[in-house]
């Protein structure tokens, strides 16, 4: 039998699926042997038996080595790459209106780029990362799950309330200039804010080992989702942020408890914990704001949220004169006064960042903006059914998270761009498209083509434990 399965695993060119497959067909030849033997064969003829029932080692390796070798989803390039360039088209025939307002932006050094130039920038930055994490075996990702987590937060933690607070305290102007320590450490920990979000991946992989703990790891698994979202939110107004991820790891962890990686009660305990992170923070929330604890700040936002706001009611009228296709008109005193809505765009949006999808329909039409949210749509859905066929519950889980975070942030972004949510500073985007977290967005399609890769390779579970030598001499 060994000697057998030593043959056909040497057809497998993907080393990595070799465990998986001896283990099985091991189980299937010895479930084969106790059938002969309880028809009557001794042990020697039962296995000799089972085993030429198997038939040929080379051809039913080469068969499995097509099955499990790593697959790439070109087609999902292809597409990616198609967005980012027909993404930098729309930011360049946007900069180019006259009511647009392009600033400089700088990246490198002395290289300022435009808002067009910028977003190519991106696009290049995030299509390089998102093969980058294509070749990174996501399996490895969640083995340090914990270790890269705690990293994160860490460096946050420290760029925020550490650092951020004290150079606010200097002004320039007053002859109080930044000590050049503060400028090196703020620099150092600067990475972490762009790659919080890859918190939601990360948690996939904390979830997975605590597979087979009971009301401990339930226990763990929500601390480490109240730490993510309190440390996510930092000081600069971004609960929006971290209410996305929140709402990510919440979801990876109902997933988790489905699937009995924590072993407790599933109704229950799913209904507990999203009654506990909804009723709590409304509660709480309403307290706060019934009592004038909130700052003016926080209290315009929840007026914003439930009832009339100024940039809601903009979008919605310049949203009232789009046409299909081009620019259309808005009218005022009765049909007497009209103007255009690509006129009407630099005084009734704020911020770009927040609006693509708004500029896009005003300035070239309701089919160009939907052909977009369609486009970006098409790459989200395939996400999902990609994490959905792979055999790997990590790979199922941490896909979902990733997926769902895109979504999230694509339908709370439309919600904006139509006039049916405020703005939410610069924390709010449309993947792939907006001017902002583009080389995010690409990062995480990296990390679902990273399991797609590996969708028939792995089987439903494997072992990330991190194993020191002394364990592995032990052994």
């Amino acid at each position: 039998m060994e000697e057998y399965i030593k043959k056909l695993l040497e057809q497998v060119r993907f080393q990595k699926a070799h465990k998986a497959i001896g283990d099985e067909l091991r189980t299937h030849i010895e479930d084969q042997i106790e059938t002969n033997i309880s028809e009557g064969m001794d042990r020697e003829t039962a296995e000799k038996i089972a085993v030429e029932d198997m038939g040929d080692p080379v051809e039913t390796g080469i068969a499995l080595d097509k099955v499990h070798r790593p697959q790439v989803a070109w087609g999902v390039i292809v597409a990616a790459i198609g967005v980012g360039l027909f993404g930098a088209i729309i930011h360049f025939l946007l900069g180019k209106l006259p009511s647009s307002s392009d600033y400089g932006i700088n990246i490198i050094g002395n290289i300022t780029l435009d808002n067009a130039g910028y977003y190519l920038y991106n696009v290049v930055c995030g299509i390089v990362i998102m093969l980058g994490m294509y070749l990174i075996d996501y399996t490895m990702v969640a083995k340090y799950s914990k270790v890269v987590a705690a990293l994160l937060l860490i460096s946050y933690t420290i760029k925020n309330f550490a650092f951020y607070k004290r150079i606010e305290n200097f002004d320039p102007e007053y002859g109080t200039e930044i000590p050049s320590v503060y400028q090196s450490i703020e620099s150092f920990f600067s990475w972490s804010g762009p790659c919080i979000f890859l918190l939601v991946p990360l948690f996939a992989g904390i979830l997975y080992k605590y597979k087979g703990q009971k009301y401990k790891g339930l226990i763990k698994s929500l601390i480490w989702i109240v730490v993510s979202g309190l440390v996510a939110t930092g000081i600069n107004n971004q609960e929006f942020r971290a209410l996305v991820i929140v709402i990510c790891l919440l979801v990876e962890l109902t997933i988790a408890i489905e699937k009995e990686w924590i072993k407790v009660p599933k109704v229950q305990s799913v209904t507990a914990i999203w009654s506990f992170f909804t009723v709590v923070p409304i509660v709480l929330i309403r307290f706060m704001y019934d009592n004038k604890i909130l700052s003016l700040s926080k209290m315009n936002l929840v007026r914003s949220l439930f009832g009339p706001a100024t940039s809601k009611s903009k979008v919605k009228e310049l949203l009232s004169g789009v046409k299909t296709f081009g620019s259309g008109s808005v009218s005022y005193m009765g049909g007497k006064i009209t103007v255009s809505t690509l006129d009407l765009i630099s005084s009734r949006i704020s911020s770009g960042k927040c609006y693509m999808i708004t500029k896009v329909a005003a300035v070239f039409g309701g089919a160009l903006a939907f052909a977009i949210i369609t486009v970006v749509a098409a790459l989200i859905i395939f996400g999902f059914v990609s994490t959905a066929k792979t055999k790997n519950q990590l790979g199922m889980v941490m896909g979902s998270g990733c997926m769902l975070w895109l979504a999230i942030n694509a339908i709370l972004n439309m919600f904006i761009s139509f006039g049916m949510l405020p703005t939410y500073q610069y924390t709010s985007f449309f993947p792939f498209i907006s001017n902002h977290k583009v080389v995010a967005s690409y990062a995480v399609l990296g990390i679902i083509l990273s399991i797609y890769k590996y969708k028939d390779a792995y089987p439903q579970h494997i072992d990330i434990t991190i194993r020191t030598k002394s364990k592995n001499l032990e052994s």
